[in-house]
């Protein structure tokens, strides 16, 4: 689901992430992927398909996966941020601002892998783990030059079979598909309401770290949370007709989020 932020709110991101003192962490690579999802899974027209182009920045030690046009979208704010510092006249056109899907973003440090999304105004962040794979299979096919070779998990009771090169021996995939012995260029669910495709590898050194910290939360209160707010959709917003309420009530019950 898209969720926009408000001016205030990303402010308060960008001053929060840049008082962290850190120790600074370098891609080797950046991987971009056409992510491909369904909205409703009553719709099987795929060209209904809802599509967002991924980024993940990686070394072998941490890792940054996100939307590119949701990166756009917050530089817009931060630019705007640094300019109301020395204007009063700074203005932005919600209008104008990269257009995204995709608000979360998953950064990995070491072992650790931290999930941000946010629900409505309210960002969280979760930790995760390496996921169990099995890769006890004889398939092999080519992705961008790339010798792949087969592996499979089994991710909130889905199936998803990834496709990763060992080529580049990297333990990376999009989103939270991590933990193999090689880069994961390929990686879908059983019914392909979730697909990654891995368009294009480039050698970049760009600076890994979160692009913003959520209230810590469990991987199980998130979800709690969100199902509340599918459930009951803005109930701060008085005038907003229960038509419309209702209507996005019977959206969310046709979407099949990653994360369920």
């Amino acid at each position: 689901m898209r969720y926009y932020f408000s001016i205030l709110l990303l402010f308060s991101f960008f001053f929060a992430c840049s008082q962290q003192k850190e120790e600074k962490s370098f891609s080797d690579l950046e991987v971009l992927y056409e992510y491909s999802f369904t909205r409703d899974t009553t719709d099987v027209d795929p060209s209904h398909r809802s599509k967002e182009l991924m980024v993940l920045d990686c070394n072998p030690r941490s890792s940054i996966y996100y939307s590119r046009q949701y990166v756009a979208a917050r530089k817009v704010f931060e630019q705007a941020g640094i300019a109301a510092q020395t204007s009063a006249n700074v203005e932005i056109r919600t209008a104008d601002l990269p257009k995204y899907k995709i608000s979360y973003s998953i950064y990995r440090n070491g072992s650790q892998i931290y999930y941000t999304g946010n629900i409505f105004r309210d960002v969280f962040t979760f930790e995760s783990t390496y996921l169990k794979w099995n890769t006890n299979y004889d398939e092999v096919k080519t992705i961008l030059g790339y010798r792949c070779n087969k592996a499979t998990t089994n991710f909130n009771n889905r199936i998803f079979t990834a496709w990763y090169t060992k080529d580049i021996p990297i333990s990376e995939g999009p989103y939270r598909f991590k933990g193999l012995t090689g880069l994961i260029l390929e990686i879908n669910d059983e019914k392909n309401y979730h697909s990654f495709k891995a368009i294009g590898i480039e050698k970049k050194q760009t600076e890994i770290k979160p692009l913003q910290k959520g209230i810590p939360v469990t991987r199980e209160q998130y979800i709690k949370k969100r199902e509340e707010f599918k459930s009951n959709p803005y109930p701060e917003r008085k005038n907003l007709p229960k038509e419309r309420r209702d209507q996005m009530i019977e959206s969310f019950k046709k979407e099949v989020p990653l994360e369920r």
